[in-house]
């Protein structure tokens, strides 16, 4: 009762509290415009802009809640314990890496060379680095710190990470994911970064690719590397009818592998919505532009969530809470890499699309029964991704937001195809790394766990060919491959007992 009393005192305080820390944001938010047009002094200007950088990368960084609730709540109970491990670690893994490599390789100076790889200088940011291996990325944001730019885009690189674990969950192994992690925001995800969002990146040059706020540099890249780890794993033992004791697949389903509680992915899904606004608003150069790009982020994700739900009878499925959250998170990545050039009606036909795309890849996952992705982070982020990559060509406009600090295409139809190529070019590239980097992993992994097998039981035997038989190409590959795959993936045991090989509920 005392503690109920003291909270009930407390309450008044508290609620004040929230609500000035929410008009500050509000009015912050408002008065941009104005302060770009009539203020005329750098320094306010430098003050506010890095302001709002700031407070549009706490709310990316907030995302990370979204997705640990979302992956939960889309996952089996017995789960949820090394879901959550696992959103959890994967953004501290996800720092350190985009601080030691990540954030030199995408945006370190490259001593003025137009079409780079990737950037030259830069790494170990401060420790090994001064911050004046930016210039050229400054350049681009006129009155940000390194120190801002660099929180800013250190929380989109730990977004690209997490949604990997939405397709990878419920089987991978813990220490698989956090290497495969590390890797792939230190190297593959900056170096398409660097392409794609550096002014000296060889498609932002040749193609004139352009990717506002992350639809193929994080969401793509995200789903990409998620699609072939989902790959690689197989699916859950007895979903789709697969057998893992037997690697086969039965002709029926065994077990229950629906959301075990909406509750939390309801909440991921608003989470995530409400941290979009700072994904997508915080990418527009000009203070100006943020209101009307947060709008179209608004208007895409609600058309996304409707359409969603009123189609889903016509392909045979009955309405669903989960559908409509997938419609939601589709809209606001198809959105994504066009919300500063677009105008509002154009933001509704991209969310409206996104919703169907959601519907028809989920149902195309379900019908393959190759991959199994528990939280449906591929229709989503990456058939999402594509579709809003190619949106820009479609219907960015001169009129609207950020066109002028981005496309420098007249004609559509090129951007089109700029847009087409460059998006597969990346693809590509993270499918290749991807794939090289979960086999290096898991053969690694596999040979760790035989030696530990040895050490107990000096009699056991764990490798699937006897020493003294000879090896061909065709037949290392083949060792490399299997040995690859089972080395990233938990045990039956481990599968049913809902473990990661590290935490268990």
């Amino acid at each position: 009762m005392n503690q109920l009393l003291s909270f009930l005192e407390y309450r008044p305080r508290l609620r004040n509290i929230l609500s000035f820390c929410f008009s500050l944001i509000v009015m912050l938010l408002i008065g941009v415009g104005k302060v770009t047009a009539q203020d005329s002094n750098n320094s306010t200007l430098d003050l506010v802009a890095n302001l709002w950088m700031l407070i549009a990368g706490s709310l990316v960084f907030f995302m990370n809640a979204g997705f640990a609730m979302l992956e939960t709540g889309f996952g089996r109970t017995n789960n949820a314990t090394n879901v959550l491990a696992k959103n959890l670690i994967v953004f501290c893994v996800s720092a350190l890496a985009y601080w030691m490599f990540g954030f030199g390789l995408m945006f370190g100076d490259t001593s003025a060379l137009e079409n780079s790889f990737s950037g030259g200088t830069g790494f170990f940011l401060e420790i090994l680095t001064p911050n004046n291996q930016y210039s050229q990325f400054q350049e681009l944001w006129p009155g940000r710190s390194i120190a801002t730019l660099f929180f800013f885009q250190l929380t989109f690189a730990g977004t690209a990470a997490t949604i990997v674990s939405g397709a990878v969950a419920e089987r991978v192994k813990f220490w698989a994911f956090l290497l495969f992690s590390f890797c792939l925001v230190a190297f593959s995800y900056s170096l398409t970064g660097h392409w794609i969002w550096s002014s000296e990146g060889w498609l932002y040059n040749l193609f004139k690719f352009r990717d506002f706020a992350g639809s193929t540099v994080v969401h793509s890249v995200g789903g990409m590397a998620g699609l072939v780890g989902a790959w690689l794993l197989k699916p859950r033992d007895g979903r789709f009818g697969y057998n893992r004791k037997t690697d086969s697949y039965e002709e029926k389903e065994r077990g229950n592998f629906a959301p075990h509680q909406l509750g939390f992915a309801t909440l991921g899904c608003l989470i995530l919505w409400l941290g979009w606004f700072g994904f997508n608003g915080g990418s527009a150069v000009n203070l100006d532009n943020v209101p009307m790009t947060i709008t179209t982020t608004m208007i895409a994700a609600a058309t996304g969530g409707v359409l969603a739900l009123i189609l889903n009878p016509l392909i045979g499925r009955k309405a669903s809470l989960s559908t409509i959250i997938n419609g939601i998170l589709g809209g606001l990545v198809g959105i994504t890499a066009s919300s500063g050039y677009v105008n509002i009606k154009s933001a509704i036909i991209i969310g409206g699309i996104s919703g169907i795309i959601v519907l028809l890849g989920e149902e195309f996952l379900i019908k393959t029964k190759v991959i199994d992705d528990p939280a449906g982070a591929i229709p989503v982020h990456l058939f999402c991704g594509f579709w809003g990559t190619m949106a820009v060509g479609f219907f960015s406009t001169k009129d609207a937001g950020e066109f002028a600090n981005g496309l420098t295409q007249d004609n559509w139809l090129s951007q089109v195809v700029f847009q087409f190529f460059g998006w597969n070019i990346a693809m590509v590239f993270t499918f290749i790394f991807s794939l090289i980097l979960w086999l290096i992993i898991g053969n690694v992994l596999y040979y760790l766990q035989a030696i530990v097998l040895r050490q107990k039981n000096p009699q056991v035997n764990s490798s699937p060919v006897r020493r003294s038989e000879s090896f061909n190409i065709l037949q290392i590959f083949s060792l490399f491959w299997l040995q690859g795959r089972e080395g990233i993936r938990v045990s039956l045991s481990e599968e049913l007992n809902g473990s990661d090989g590290v935490f268990s509920d």
